[in-house]
């Protein structure tokens, strides 16, 4: 089946997870989602942060309140005028100093409530994700997967979990990927084998290789037998050709790029014979003599490997 072409949406970044919660005071249901109405009742979605600031709001006009009512009787019961003022005078100062105390320590205040919500409402944002994830699940079946991913990419922002992921590489995988899309591939790795990330991390790679992590690297390393059977030699030799993007990766994966050396093109020995030759100072081992072969070998006449080769005469006459 083709693959469907769609336009996926920029992913709304916040400093904290949690700040993309947001609650339907109506329904009491809370959502991950970047709608900003309730799909339910319609209702206006109110953020979680607005939610924990309203709520400090009104505990700071009850506490007053109370101040103000305690004073308010001092000066009903007051057995003198002297002691009248004095009630007054000390239930302002008293109320006073407590606005004044809270709203300098408002931003601990801020997340010692916020610490509160979350566990208070635990149960309800759980309930809240999973119908979010519902809604996902529908979109999927009805074929509206730009929809679902961005869908499921805001869940996975909350929740990490390996069935999130999947589930988005499923989506990603049935959408034909341009390198103009703002694709992700390391928070999607999961922690043990899965076909289809491996699938969508070989797209990727063809793609936009500068996505192709240390972690992801890692992976297909870790997982190579099984990578093997179901993808071929190829994409080993795919993965170990974009190391070639970092010197401090070349160095950490050097074994895995010798193994497969005699079968990358010609553009990747150039740049990594290139990044040798401009770091003199690292010990490369035994990658740079196997490379330094290779090239003697098999690139001697191509004027682009010229100055690698009467580099290794030299070295090797000096011997």
């Amino acid at each position: 089946m083709a693959k469907q072409a769609v336009q996926l949406s920029k992913k709304k970044r916040t400093k904290y997870r949690f700040q993309k919660l947001k609650m339907c005071k109506k329904c009491n249901r809370y959502s991950i989602l970047k709608d900003e109405m309730c799909p339910t009742c319609g209702t206006n979605l109110v953020g979680i942060e607005s939610l924990v600031k309203s709520i400090l709001k009104k505990r700071l006009i009850t506490e007053a309140i109370r101040i103000l009512i305690v004073a308010c009787l001092g000066i009903v019961f007051a057995p003198t005028i002297k002691t009248m003022y004095y009630s007054l005078f000390a239930g302002l100062i008293f109320c006073f100093c407590y606005i004044a105390l809270t709203t300098m320590f408002m931003k601990s205040e801020y997340f010692h409530q916020l610490k509160k919500l979350l566990r208070t409402d635990f149960r309800k944002i759980q309930a809240g994700i999973q119908f979010d994830s519902d809604l996902a699940k529908a979109d999927v079946k009805e074929q509206r997967l730009a929809m679902a991913d961005e869908k499921l990419r805001e869940i996975g922002d909350l929740i990490s979990t390996d069935r999130v992921k999947i589930r988005r590489v499923m989506v990603l995988n049935e959408i034909a990927l341009r390198s103009d899309m703002e694709l992700e591939l390391e928070g999607l790795i999961p922690s043990s084998y899965d076909r289809d990330f491996v699938k969508y991390a070989l797209e990727v790679l063809k793609i936009k290789r500068t996505l192709i992590s240390k972690k992801c690297i890692a992976y297909f390393i870790h997982y190579r037998d099984a990578i093997v059977i179901d993808f071929g030699m190829d994409s080993l030799i795919s993965v170990a050709g974009s190391a070639l993007r970092m010197k401090l990766y070349i160095l950490e994966f050097s074994t895995f790029i010798e193994e497969f050396l005699d079968h990358f093109p010609k553009e990747r020995v150039l740049r990594l014979c290139n990044i040798i030759h401009a770091n003199p100072e690292v010990e490369w081992g035994s990658l740079k003599d196997k490379t330094m072969r290779l090239v003697a070998k098999k690139y001697y006449y191509d004027p682009a490997f010229k100055r690698f080769t009467i580099e290794t005469e030299r070295s090797v006459s000096h011997v």
